[in-house]
């Protein structure tokens, strides 16, 4: 393994990441990495990256990569042994694709897109079913909304529709989850269109811009290969025998009707509301789980960038804005952390009915926006809202309702600056961070939304943070009411071992919506489990399934 380091306030050519490292290794002292570099040119060896990361400490700013070389063969079975790992029962269907009825996925989100790639490539022709409407509708529909020109559609948003609330989001990958099958998610994002580059980089990103691209040809893959897509198409519930499912209900343009089903995917997302109410009345085992809620936090990307690197990423093509991540335990007793860190980016409507306001946060691939914004999150659990299964989803609407009143009653979000809430002062107007937020913002007094032991966490979290990063804690920071779909509310349970409902076989309740994922890379893995066990199933059980 190699390593070299560049310091981006030099200036010079703006290269590719492997062109870079070649010519610097074919300057190197170092003789091994100079013999490699120039077989590398000459086409006998490749060059892997394993990773680049920036490295800001002692204010010495760098980025670094630390790579190897392997011949054709090694390297082809590398990129083997990451397809394989996703596909364990590949010689089976091989074999018997054919005699197996179509499974179904609720919900094409990155756990429904992942879990129905896996079941096409196994032969298995599955029909995705999804509430919104293909990607080309569906932006139009948000641009509309957030310009002013629309009303808000309860089924084509920034919640629902292709590619799921990742589709407007930064499209980060970055994820604690330990799991192999990270480097099969990556692959098959650039595969279908996605920068090369988030396959080694530190905190990989696509950019809201490129994902909808890629989310369109992996819909298109699928389709190829034998499945089917039902946009604006609503899954309604189930009937069950004694086996387990054996139909499901759906509502289209046409009205209702039944589709016969014996294993489907439940990747429903976590602002399904009425279909959470639906599985409850259906009595599909579930329980409540903590979530949190707090406020999306903007400053001016300049800002954070400098306290972050030292200087502008304006100012060098090498860099973009800078990342972070914080926590802290604050004296109320209750943590404050950041959350879907957005440099950059700007602030965006995710509520999925008139007469509430959310917020979630957006970058381009280029992050070069005016301000970089973050959720700054409380946890929240029964204690704050009941115990009930479907108490905290009930909470969370009451907060999105309660910010709607809060800003004006006509979509604005309630916004305040950081200095004025610490201060006890009501904002009437905004200092230097302009709030992106479309359609718009009103000075609000976030007290009209949120309990005084929110708040308090919240004005002690930020000042804490300040500490950390400087000027996190500026006066004139934007915090723009209300984040709560951080995650569900609920979790569908499941079996470990087969991921299926407890009590309603058949069903393999997925990702974000079921409880089991927070972000695209978890969910997508999620979704790859499931549709593997599912899988295996049909391979267990082909008379039935």
């Amino acid at each position: 393994m190699f390593e070299l380091s560049f310091d981006p306030r030099k200036g010079g050519k703006v290269l590719p990441d492997s062109v870079r490292i070649i010519e610097a290794g074919l300057k190197s002292k170092d003789k091994k990495l100079a013999a490699a570099c120039n077989a590398c040119r000459n086409g006998e060896l490749r060059l892997m990256i394993e990773k680049r990361f920036i490295d800001a400490r002692r204010n010495k700013l760098k980025i670094i990569y630390r790579f190897d070389f392997a011949d054709e063969d090694t390297f082809r079975e590398k990129q083997d042994s990451i397809m394989d790992a996703a596909f364990p029962h590949k010689e089976y269907f091989s074999e018997h694709a054919d005699e197996n009825p179509r499974p179904l996925v609720v919900g094409a989100g990155p756990a429904g897109l992942f879990a129905a790639l896996i079941l096409a490539r196994y032969g298995l022709r599955p029909i995705v079913i999804e509430r919104g409407p293909e990607m080309k509708k569906r932006i139009a529909d948000c641009e509309n909304y957030m310009n002013g020109t629309a009303r808000l559609k309860p089924d084509s948003n920034i919640q629902f529709g292709e590619g799921g609330a990742g589709t407007f989001s930064d499209g980060k990958l970055y994820s604690g989850v330990s799991s192999g099958l990270k480097s099969f998610v990556n692959l098959m994002f650039v595969s279908h269109g996605a920068p090369s580059d988030i396959m080694y980089d530190a905190h990989p990103h696509v950019g809201t811009d490129k994902i909808r691209d890629v989310v369109v040809n992996i819909r298109k893959d699928i389709v190829s290969l034998g499945g089917e897509f039902l946009f604006e198409t609503l899954f309604q519930g189930y009937k069950k025998d004694k086996n387990g499912l054996s139909y499901i209900t759906v509502q289209d343009k046409n009205g209702s009707r039944e589709i016969k089903c014996s294993g489907m995917i439940l990747a429903i997302g976590h602002a399904g509301r009425d279909t959470f109410r639906a599985l409850e009345r259906l009595g599909i085992a579930m329980e409540p789980k903590p979530f949190s809620v707090g406020v999306r936090i903007e400053h001016l990307r300049q800002d954070i960038d400098i306290a972050q690197y030292g200087i502008d990423t304006n100012d060098t093509p090498d860099l973009m804005a800078a990342n972070y991540k914080l926590a802290c335990d604050t004296k109320t007793g209750r943590r404050l952390y950041t959350f879907c860190m957005c440099p950059g980016g700007t602030v965006v409507p995710s509520q999925t009915s008139e007469g509430t306001v959310c917020t979630n946060g957006m970058s381009v691939r280029l992050r070069d926006g005016a301000n970089s914004n973050s959720a700054i999150l409380v946890p929240v659990d029964s204690k704050d809202y009941g115990e009930g299964t479907l108490d905290g989803m009930y909470y969370q609407e009451k907060l999105e309702k309660l910010a709607f009143m809060a800003g004006g009653g006509d979509g604005y979000a309630p916004a305040a600056r950081y200095g004025d809430l610490s201060e006890g002062r009501v904002t009437t107007e905004f200092g230097k961070v302009k709030p992106s937020y479309r359609p718009g913002v009103r000075p609000a007094d976030l007290k009209q939304v949120f309990a005084d032991s929110i708040l308090d966490t919240i004005v002690d979290g930020v000042e804490q943070m300040g500490r950390k990063i400087k000027g996190f804690d500026s006066p004139d920071a934007v915090l723009t009411a209300v984040e709560t779909r951080s995650s569900s509310p609920v979790r569908i349970l499941r079996d470990r071992e087969t991921y299926q409902s407890i009590n309603v076989p058949g069903i393999f309740p997925c990702g974000e919506g079921a409880g089991y994922a927070g972000g695209i890379m978890s969910s997508a893995i999620d979704g790859i489990n499931c549709a593997n066990a599912l899988a295996f199933a049909l391979i267990k059980d082909t008379k039935r399934l």
